[in-house]
């Protein structure tokens, strides 16, 4: 059977002395870094909220990317749909697949197959003897050998090679094949990812991520894929789920998320570099930066007159000249990074009191500790007002 899955206003909550950074996001490491990481969650009444009132549906078939940083609550959210964390008190909200309340069901029963970071192979046990396990330990062995046949030749060339080998024996890329077909081998009615890529190194996520897409089209199995990389997110979802502080903050393809974010978190999060983001004050239908003032020319600013505001530009939007144009600001050349794989440059600015980050030609000459001049286009700039959402 094939339905959509619904999660209905979910919450993740756990006691505020309860070591969350340890127990909801899978950390471990020093008092520091634990505190920086739950820092990130909301906190209520004593308790840390992991999840806080998530309603999420992803459609049959489709592939959703959960993206954001660590701590994000984006891992809990996939353990939920597992069942390896339950809904129920503290917890709250319901989760449905199709017909089916899920809400109460156990993991066993839900029939999801999860690929993990660590691949979770039983390192005792040649490849073959971990795509059957399932089967064993439902006391049917008898579908084993056909079952196995069947996946081998689904996960393409050499892999029938790997079957009777050791996890000691294998790559991390082979391990990561070998978790993925022991997920395919269940029949899965959901496929959950959990940053599958983040152990191996870059030539090889690159592979491993076409290998994972290929099979995902083949299978066209419902799915979640968790990561914090923008590169897997935008690869590997349909439509990407951006979170923050336990909850969704915008949800769409990585195309509306970039053109379009919702708030100063989404467009500082997403892009490569993320989008330059200039703190001032709305004044006559513009912004007043530290020294400059950008003239937008849009009345939808009147409602923010004189608060704090702050003025986003992508990277790839800010012009740069060595000489004075109409419009142009004068700034200072603070940082040149060459980028020869991608054929261009960032040159680090200060404008308006903040690091201007600008995407450039590599053949453009710049120097630091210099003074240029940046246009910033009017109709390539975005307003985030005191709350952080999007204005204009």
């Amino acid at each position: 059977m094939m339905a959509d899955v619904m999660l209905r206003d979910v919450r993740a909550v756990f006691k505020e002395d309860s070591d969350p950074a340890a127990v909801i996001f899978g950390q471990t490491g020093t008092k520091e870094e634990k505190s920086d990481l739950v820092g990130q969650a909301n906190y209520r009444d004593g308790q840390v909220y992991a999840i806080d009132g998530v309603d999420l549906d992803i459609k049959d078939g489709e592939s959703i990317a959960i993206l954001g940083p660590s701590g994000c609550g984006k891992s809990t959210m996939l353990r939920v749909i597992a069942g390896l964390i339950m809904l129920e008190t503290p917890n709250s909200g319901t989760i449905q697949y199709g017909e089916e309340n899920w809400t109460e069901l156990n993991a066993k029963d839900r029939r999801v197959g999860i690929v993990f970071q660590n691949y979770a192979l039983y390192p005792h046990m040649h490849s073959k003897k971990n795509l059957g396990f399932f089967f064993k330990m439902h006391k049917r062995e008898e579908e084993v050998d056909e079952r196995v046949e069947v996946v081998s030749k689904m996960m393409g060339v050499g892999f029938d090679q790997l079957l009777e080998r050791r996890p000691k024996a294998l790559s991390g890329g082979q391990q990561q094949r070998v978790a993925i077909a022991r997920c395919i081998v269940r029949d899965p009615t959901v496929f959950l990812f959990d940053e599958p890529l983040s152990n191996l190194d870059a030539k090889l996520r690159t592979r491993t991520r076409v290998e994972i897409k290929r099979l995902l089209r083949r299978f066209k199995i419902t799915t979640v894929y968790v990561t914090h990389d923008q590169t897997e997110a935008q690869a590997m979802g349909d439509r990407i789920a951006v979170m923050q502080a336990g909850k969704i903050q915008q949800l769409g393809t990585y195309r509306e998320i970039y053109d379009d974010p919702a708030n100063m978190f989404v467009a500082g999060f997403v892009g490569a570099p993320p989008m330059n983001l200039i703190p001032g004050k709305a004044e006559n239908g513009g912004v007043r930066l530290d020294g400059q003032f950008v003239d937008l020319r849009n009345d939808a600013l009147g409602g923010t007159e004189g608060q704090d505001v702050h003025l986003g530009i992508r990277p790839e939007e800010v012009l740069l000249s060595p000489h004075h144009v109409e419009g142009s600001m004068p700034v200072e050349v603070y940082w040149v990074e060459n980028h020869f794989s991608e054929q261009r440059k960032e040159v680090t600015v200060d404008l308006g009191g903040a690091r201007v980050i600008c995407k450039r030609p590599l053949e453009e000459e710049w120097d630091r500790n210099t003074t240029a001049y940046a246009s910033i286009p009017v109709e390539e700039t975005y307003v985030f007002g005191s709350d952080e959402r999007r204005v204009v």
